[in-house]
């Protein structure tokens, strides 16, 4: 993602899911110890506003981001934090850099792993991450309708070649039909310890199709790769007016002359807190 000041201004959603989780998990986090890292941290708003402050004092946290404009964002914006620093990381890399492989206490990612492909690799990492006893608290989107108008606009052949790899845009999650048994059997798998883990079905309401596809296009990783600006608004166009046939639009009072209809936005979280066992290497 490389619109750092778009998705500030639109990820209002995402900060308020972030927001329910960390209070959901209060006294958890209250109790944290040790090193932190905050995986897919962005532009770095959810780990400053909502993580830190509920973080002991003598707690800090690393955020960390495959982005290097939102890394840069972050490290600009929050330069004054003694406690919180930012830096570029790919967690579905094949290999972790050294300095962060059993570096961490506790993990925190929220809104990250749906842009992982290799889901499994992803939560190996988490592992690697992790010293043992470590605890990692994650939030992601399971299933939502924009992940279906990918596949739909796909086999448009205007925007296909722009499109040749779409299969890495959609979650495995969005394809299974017991999303939440399939999560917890990869954690198992790797070997971790389930904590909690579940599936959260959550609603937004955008006031207008405008307010939709101002919340979409900053996380568009399809938008950018068109060769002029007058494609990248047609595609846009075509994504809302997809999306828009999968959502349900309903009348809304207005006390001016122009009617908009708003837009019911409905989509999937998957949420886990997992700890290391104290045991592992």
């Amino acid at each position: 993602m490389f619109m750092v000041e778009e998705y500030v201004n639109a990820s209002k959603v995402q900060y308020q899911d972030a927001m329910d989780v960390i209070e959901e998990f209060d006294k958890e986090i209250s109790e944290t110890k040790g090193k932190c890292i905050d995986v897919g941290c962005g532009p770095g708003e959810v780990t400053k506003r909502l993580l830190l402050p509920k973080l002991p004092s003598g707690v800090e946290v690393v955020g960390a981001d495959i982005s290097k404009p939102m890394i840069d964002y972050a490290r600009d914006k929050y330069r004054d934090e003694k406690r919180l620093s930012f830096t570029y990381l790919d967690i579905q890399t094949e290999e972790l850099p050294n300095e962060h492989v059993g570096q961490y206490n506790n993990l925190f990612s929220f809104f990250c792993f749906h842009w992982c492909h290799n889901t499994g690799r992803t939560f190996e990492n988490v592992w690697k991450l992790l010293r043992p006893g470590g605890t990692a608290l994650t939030m992601f989107p399971a299933s939502t309708e924009i992940f279906n108008a990918y596949e739909k606009l796909h086999e448009n052949p205007r925007y296909k070649p722009y499109m040749q790899d779409v299969d890495r845009f959609v979650p495995y999650f969005h394809r299974c039909k017991d999303p939440r048994a399939a999560l917890r059997t990869l954690l198992e798998d790797i070997g971790f310890e389930i904590q909690h883990c579940s599936r959260r079905e959550r609603s937004c309401i955008f006031q207008n199709t405008q307010t939709l596809k101002d919340h979409v296009t900053p996380i568009n990783p399809f938008v950018s790769r068109f060769p002029d600006q007058d494609l990248q608004e047609e595609f846009m166009d075509a994504l809302m007016r997809e999306m828009a046939t999968m959502k349900i639009q309903f009348s809304k009072k207005d006390y001016s002359d122009q009617k908009e209809l708003g837009i019911l936005n409905r989509y999937q979280l998957l949420v886990a807190y997992i700890k290391k066992p104290s045991d592992a290497r």
